[in-house]
Order: C-alpha cells, then sequence, then structure tokens
C-alpha cells in the first residue's frame, strides 16, 4: 500500500480502513494466538481447554482493543493501539502453575493462576495513576533485568520443550529428526523474512514460517485434524470458566512481572503518541499513558475473569503506522472486530490445534531470543550504559543465584522459599532494590559530609 497520511482524528474511507486493519491484524495475529498455544503445550492441557485459551485469547483481545483505542472515563488511551495476550508472562505462569500442581487439580490450579493475575492487574490499575512518579525507580535498568531474566527463562523452557518432543517421538517410534527439522524451518524462515526490507514480508514473517513449516508438516502426515469434528458452531468467553481463587504467594511472584509489562507499555504508548503528533511530556500524552496503562490493566484484569491470560499493547502495530501513515484509532475498530469474529470461530482454535507442536516451539524460540535481545537493548538505551551494566550483571546473577539456592536452603519458610525461586520477580527486586539505594545514597553521604563540615 503507498504511504497515505491520515491526520489523528480522520477517518479513512471503508476500503481503505479494511485494508490497513487487515496489516494490522496480520502484524499480531500470530502473536495473539502464540501465547495460550505455548501455555497450553506447555501445562499439558486437553484440547479442550486448548481451544478455550486461543479463542478466549482472540475474542477479549478484540474486546480489549476496542477499549483501548477510546477512552471511556480513565480507561483506554484513544490511541491506534492494538491489545493481545502478552508473552511476557509465559515463564512466570508456567512456575507458578507447577509449582500449584503439587496440591492443586489442573482446574483448580487454572483458576487460581486467573484470580490472582486479576488481583495483580487492579494493583497495578491503582498505581498507574502515580506513573510519573513510579518512573523514577522503575528505570531502564530495571527492566531491562526483568526483559533479559525473561527472554532467557524462555529460551532455556522453549529448548526443554523441543527436547521433550524429541524424545516423545523417539519412544513413539516416530522419526523424531523431524522435531528439529519443522522447528528449524518456522524459525530460519521467520528469522529470514524479518531481515527483508520489504515490510509487508516483515510485518508476515511468522504467519509465513508457520504455513511453511505446517505445509512440510502436511507432506509427513503429522497434522491431526480429527478435532475439527466436534467443534460447537460459535465460542463466547465464559465467566469463571476456570474457577477463580487467590494465592497471595502466586500475586508476590506475578507482580514484579506486572510492573514490567506496564513499563513495556508505557515506551509502546509513547511511541504511538509521537506517530499521532501528541507532543510526549505534555498534559494529552500524560492523560493518554494513564488511561492506556489502566485500560491494560483493566484488560487484564477481563481476561482474567474470562479464562484468558494478561493483556498488552503490541509494538508491532506501530511498525503498520509508519508504514501506512495512518494513526487514526478508527481503524482500531475493525481491528477489534476481526478478532472478535476469528475468536468466536471455533474453527479458527482447531486449526492452530492441529499444528504440531514443534512448529509453536520453532517460532517461538526466535521470538524469545528477540526478547533477550531486547532487554539489553533496553539497558543500552539507558542514560549511562557503561555504569549501568555492571549493576544489571549483579541483579541478573543473584536473581539465578538466589532461584537455585532457595530450595536448598532449611531455615527458610516454606512460601518464601518458593516465592524466591523465580529468577524473574527475583531478579527485578533485587535491580529496584540497587536502584533504589543508588538514588538514596549519594544523598545520604552528601547530608552526612555537610553535617561533618
Amino acid at each position: 500500500m503507498e504511504n497515505v497520511a491520515v491526520n489523528f482524528n480522520d477517518r479513512p474511507p471503508l476500503p481503505m480502513s479494511l485494508l490497513i486493519a487487515l496489516q494490522h491484524l496480520l502484524a499480531v495475529f500470530g502473536a495473539v494466538v502464540a501465547p495460550p498455544l505455548i501455555l497450553a503445550h506447555g501445562m499439558q492441557l486437553s484440547e479442550v481447554d486448548t481451544a478455550y485459551l486461543v479463542s478466549a485469547s482472540l475474542f477479549i483481545s478484540g474486546i480489549a482493543t476496542f477499549i483501548q483505542i477510546h477512552r471511556f472515563g480513565p480507561l483506554g488511551s484513544g490511541l491506534l493501539s492494538i491489545q493481545g495476550t502478552s508473552f511476557t508472562f509465559i515463564g512466570p505462569l508456567l512456575a507458578v502453575y507447577f509449582l500449584l500442581l503439587e496440591n492443586h487439580a489442573p482446574q483448580q490450579a487454572l483458576g487460581i493462576v486467573m484470580g490472582s493475575c486479576a488481583v495483580c492487574a487492579l494493583v497495578v490499575g491503582i498505581c498507574t495513576r502515580f506513573v510519573q512518579r513510579l518512573r523514577t525507580f522503575i528505570s531502564t535498568n530495571v527492566t531491562g533485568t526483568a526483559v533479559i531474566l525473561i527472554g532467557a527463562m524462555l529460551v532455556y523452557t522453549t529448548l526443554q520443550n523441543l527436547w521433550r518432543e524429541f524424545t516423545a517421538f523417539e519412544q513413539a517410534g516416530d522419526a523424531s529428526w523431524l522435531v528439529p527439522l519443522l522447528a528449524a524451518a518456522v524459525f530460519g524462515i521467520t528469522l529470514f523474512l524479518s531481515r527483508q526490507r520489504n515490510r509487508y514480508l516483515r510485518i508476515a514473517s511468522i504467519t509465513v514460517g508457520l504455513l511453511v513449516a505446517f505445509a512440510i508438516a502436511l507432506l509427513f502426515d503429522l497434522v491431526d485434524f480429527s478435532g475439527l469434528k466436534n467443534l460447537q458452531p460459535m465460542f463466547i468467553p465464559e465467566f469463571n470458566h476456570f474457577p477463580l481463587a487467590v494465592d497471595f504467594g502466586v500475586v508476590a511472584v506475578l507482580l514484579p512481572v506486572f510492573f514490567i509489562s506496564s513499563v513495556e507499555t508505557l515506551g509502546d504508548l509513547t511511541a504511538t503518541s509521537r506517530l499521532s503528533s501528541i507532543e510526549v511530556g505534555s498534559q494529552n500524552y500524560w492523560q493518554r499513558v494513564r488511561g492506556g496503562l489502566s485500560g491494560d490493566a483493566f484488560n487484564s484484569f477481563l481476561a482474567a475473569l474470562f479464562g484468558s491470560f494478561p493483556n498488552t499493547s503490541f509494538s508491532q502495530n506501530n511498525g503498520v503506522i509508519r508504514l501506512t501513515g495512518v494513526c487514526s484509532p478508527y481503524i482500531g475498530r475493525f481491528v477489534a472486530i476481526f478478532m472478535c469474529l476469528l475468536g468466536a470461530s471455533p474453527l479458527v482454535a482447531g486449526l492452530f490445534i492441529a499444528i504440531p507442536a514443534a512448529l509453536v516451539y520453532g517460532a517461538t524460540l526466535l521470538m524469545f531470543f528477540l526478547v533477550l535481545l531486547a532487554g539489553i537493548d533496553i539497558v543500552n538505551a539507558g542514560d549511562n550504559a557503561v555504569k549501568s551494566w555492571p549493576l544489571v550483571i549483579t541483579a541478573v546473577i543473584a536473581g539465578v543465584g538466589v532461584s537455585l539456592l532457595a530450595r536448598y536452603l532449611p531455615f527458610l519458610p516454606d512460601r518464601l522459599a518458593a516465592l524466591l525461586q523465580f529468577p524473574i520477580s527475583t531478579g527485578a527486586v533485587i535491580a529496584l532494590l540497587i536502584e533504589m539505594a543508588r538514588h538514596t545514597l549519594p544523598v545520604t553521604v552528601g547530608s552526612a559530609a555537610r553535617s561533618e563540615t
């Protein structure tokens, strides 16, 4: 499409609006569907629960996008900001889920995860009113530490899943070499297309990679369509589908991740504001940021109530805005409708469930490497990367070290030991404490020096 500049408050003609909306949908579709698929595979859920999670993620993402592109009182940024299921939470959610399985059935564990996410979303929603103050301490160093740990944990978990899939093929007497082949095909094609000059190819890289590898899987008869026979004609998310409950230990683990996700959303909203010709730092900007962060929190709360995972804004759509020159939130209405329609069709979820797990892991392995690199870029983009890296490296090593040692320290209470076993939240908290000390220590030392004088 030729780059056509459209003002923020304009409503492009319907054909143009639909075409641009399809580009936004293409940019996020794979990213919306991948997290519930990864979590369902990782949690070893049934096909029924997997189908529900995929459909609910699409449907709730549509509702969340509609809320975010408008301004309903304190909710919503009013920007062309597309919402979807967040990758940031995959590692922590898998970790707490398996911890809960020690004493709960799978449905109960999922209900506790959802209920605890709802509580975290409410806390973050309250804190977003003070976003300008929170930025002092939740700095690029804290965010970078958390994102590096998230990326590293997700890469490690994905490699474990690929090895488990390879072993399962071997035990079943199937051609186990197909597992690395399919994963490498998705990884390689997606990486190749993402580095092309053509923006359309970059936007569609994940989808094309999955489609090509899916065709290879079809040739080797690895795709099972039998689950499509029992699909319902229509899907609507159910309130309290997984019986909601709250575990404050889980809340303590996930809350730092929610704050890190909010910082990422702040960056996305800032980029969207710039592209929408809204002056960054102005009163209008801060109103939209607060509304966007509140909308993010509300959408995650809504997702939890209806059995889906936390939502966030997607940075991919800023690339589409640059590509098309259209920043009008009006386009977001069509994206929201498309996602709700796709979520309401069980056939979409059924087709994704039929995708062999190796394909999903191959695509996400690349994404998670990029998450790791994004964390490094966040630190490098700070005010003084040379001084920041010792802090970040210390927090990363301490977070991993504490998480490994916690289970072997008999004097720790069981609940505290369980909390410390999560390197992402532990590392983020350590980075936050170091950052706070760094801000307060010079003041303390300076005051003492003046007193002596």
